[in-house]
């Protein structure tokens, strides 16, 4: 199959500001359906290891666009152009590529942009050309030695210039390999120096497939080929070259010292750990640390660890064994041993002067991350409170302020039917998607939920509990279970408002997660007597004069809007898109006299709270 291979090596680049590429040049003939507005980028990503302290500094990537509703051959927008820049400063490439109108994008992106060991000297990112432009990979050969390896970023995203017009596509990277480090400790009092670590009989040659494949739920916990790197729910693969031969990963130590203490310490600590292409292999049927001579101990190629160390002291000599390792991925699959993405394992090994070293454990966990954080906060909050038009449900831009005070109406957790906010009894007025997920229109019936209860919202796990996860946002993004949700009437209302275009332009909308309630600076400001308000409007736009401020990012109003069957102008509560455990969400919470931006004692998810939008 013919294949256009995007390598940097071949790019003339001649770069532009990211402030000016909303200039078409002279002479550039834009395509039918051009919206005019040139894309432009904003990436993000956790800890890049051995490149930049933290990978928010990453410096340059490299990207593929693709128009999916172009015909075929003249879908590629961005033809693995590298970018270089920062957050700060904007970000830069050429030539300017510029949004569809209408059409769905989606962008494949890597970083860095070269890596040391690697063939050609460049990471090549491949996109199919006449056949499917929307089908890339990244064909990466990882280097045998650990002073020449670097992290390998991987970022995929699909949007619109609805959604990302205006802000940049946000391009959430995340670890592509496998980290492995190494602690030793000694019992015995006597003091150890390490010389040589090597992971023998790994594959260092695979081709990573970035198309958008669905989460496969039946899979073991951390599955090496379906590995799933972004909480947009799409997978991609590790395949490994089968015309590759097995090579030893070799640690560059320098007679790393074991203290004799009974204390684990680093022999190849976190700056210094080994990459490993995700891969599974067969755990060596050695029976014990073995002695090496001459050869390999195992011929049958299967995985074990060789470790050189010696006794510290003038008559120390080195002694060199192969440790085997127990398999790590359970019972299923009792003789693997499986590197998956994003995974990091500590193996830990007991050293003795008497006897060969034993192995003790490996412990298995996500990247070391002093603080994870899978997108960055938002940069906007919304004009207003969630409300009905009269046409759809809506609301106001950040820059926005005249319908601020707007009470808006009630959501169930995670539900897109928004419920009229008048007092009294139960009237069945609410507000839904009457194709949700296939088209933009609305519907207001009395009818439809005249019993509450049947009014759906998002029900069961939704783990992991904590205020940082955006759960709705996940659930709403993800491409195939989304999907179904969104049939459903479950999911973020925002995202969804987003989609359907019902939500300001240009801007990337999405409920707020717990912690962004009190990300920042504390609220300064209460207006109002927060008195009884006993006349409200059906549709959410009656003003509530009473409730607070905050000093921070475009200082937003919060009106007491009250919940569901609450005195409204009294209280104010505001769901957010985080899970507190399987039956109740995180809320924002205020009274007259305080805040509480982590409530969940009145969180059930079927009470009916006002929702204000975020976005990046």
């Amino acid at each position: 199959m013919k294949k256009n291979l995007l390598s940097l090596s071949m790019l003339a680049i001649a770069l532009i500001t990211s402030s000016c590429s909303n200039d078409i040049d002279d002479g550039q003939t834009l395509a039918a359906g051009s919206s005019g507005q040139a894309i432009t980028f904003k990436p993000w990503a956790n800890k890049q290891l051995r490149s930049a302290t933290q990978a928010k500094d990453v410096t340059d990537f490299a990207v593929l666009a693709t128009d999916t509703t172009r015909s075929t051959g003249v879908g590629v927008l961005i033809d693995g152009a590298l970018v270089t820049g920062s957050n700060a400063s904007g970000w830069t490439y050429s030539p300017p590529a510029f949004w569809p109108e209408t059409a769905t994008v989606n962008f494949f992106a890597y970083s860095p942009t070269a890596a040391p060991g690697v063939t050609g000297g460049a990471i090549a990112l491949v996109g199919q050309d006449d056949a499917n432009p929307n089908e890339p990979t990244i064909e990466y050969e990882m280097s045998a030695l650990l002073s020449d390896q670097r992290d390998l970023l991987v970022a995929r995203r699909s949007s619109t210039f609805a959604q990302d017009g205006t802000g940049g596509v946000l391009l959430n990277f995340r670890h592509a390999l496998s980290r492995v480090l190494f602690e030793a400790k000694s019992e015995s009092g006597m003091q150890f120096i390490v010389s040589s670590i090597k992971l023998k009989n790994v594959k260092n040659k695979a081709t990573l497939d970035l198309n958008a494949v669905p989460k496969d739920t039946e899979a073991f916990p951390y599955p090496t080929n379906n590995a799933t790197i972004d909480t947009v729910g799409y997978q991609v693969h590790w395949e490994p070259d089968v015309a590759s031969t097995v090579v030893d990963l070799e640690a560059n130590l320098t007679n790393t010292t074991v203290a004799g203490d009974g204390q684990w310490h680093y022999v190849v600590a976190d700056d210094d750990a080994l990459y490993v292409i995700p891969q599974e292999n067969l755990a060596s049927d050695l029976a014990k640390a073995t002695p090496v001579d001459i050869g390999d101990p195992d011929p049958s190629s299967r995985f074990y660890i060789e470790i050189t160390y010696r006794e510290d002291g003038a008559g120390g000599v080195n002694k060199t064994y192969a440790v085997p390792v127990p398999a790590i991925v359970g019972d299923a699959y009792a003789s693997s041993i499986a590197f998956e993405m994003e995974r990091q394992y500590t193996f830990q090994f007991e050293l003795f002067g008497k006897k060969p070293i034993e192995f003790k454990s490996v412990k298995v966990s996500a990247y070391n991350e002093a603080t994870p954080q899978e997108e960055p906060l938002h940069l906007y909050w919304a004009g207003s409170n969630i409300y009905w038009d009269g046409a759809k449900l809506t609301f106001a831009d950040s820059d926005d302020k005249s319908k601020e005070q707007y009470m808006g109406v009630f959501f169930k957790w995670g539900s897109l039917v928004g419920i009229s906010p008048t007092e009294g009894a139960w009237s069945g007025i609410t507000y839904y998607p009457t194709n949700p997920g296939v088209d933009d229109g609305w519907t207001t019936d009395p009818t439809k939920y005249m019993t509450y209860a049947n009014i759906p919202y998002a029900v069961g796990s939704a783990a992991p509990y904590n205020r940082d996860h955006a759960y709705l946002t996940d659930i709403t993004n993800n491409a195939t279970t989304g999907a179904d949700t969104i049939k459903a009437l479950k999911g973020d209302i925002c995202v969804y408002l987003t989609k359907v275009g019902a939500a300001p332009k240009g801007k990337r909308w999405r409920m707020p997660t717990s912690k962004e309630f009190d990300a920042t600076e504390e609220f300064y400001t209460k207006s109002g007597g927060f008195a009884r308000i006993t006349t409200q409007n059906a549709t959410g736009t009656t003003p509530i004069p009473s409730g607070w401020r905050r000093n921070n990012l475009n200082t937003p109003y919060f009106p007491a809007s009250a919940a569901r069957g609450y005195f409204v102008g009294t209280m104010g509560a505001y769901w957010s898109s985080s899970a507190a455990d399987a039956y109740q969400g995180y809320d924002f919470y205020f009274t007259s006299t305080a805040v509480h931006t982590e409530w969940v004692g009145s969180g059930s998810r079927t009470q009916g709270f006002t929702v204000r939008c975020v976005a990046e």
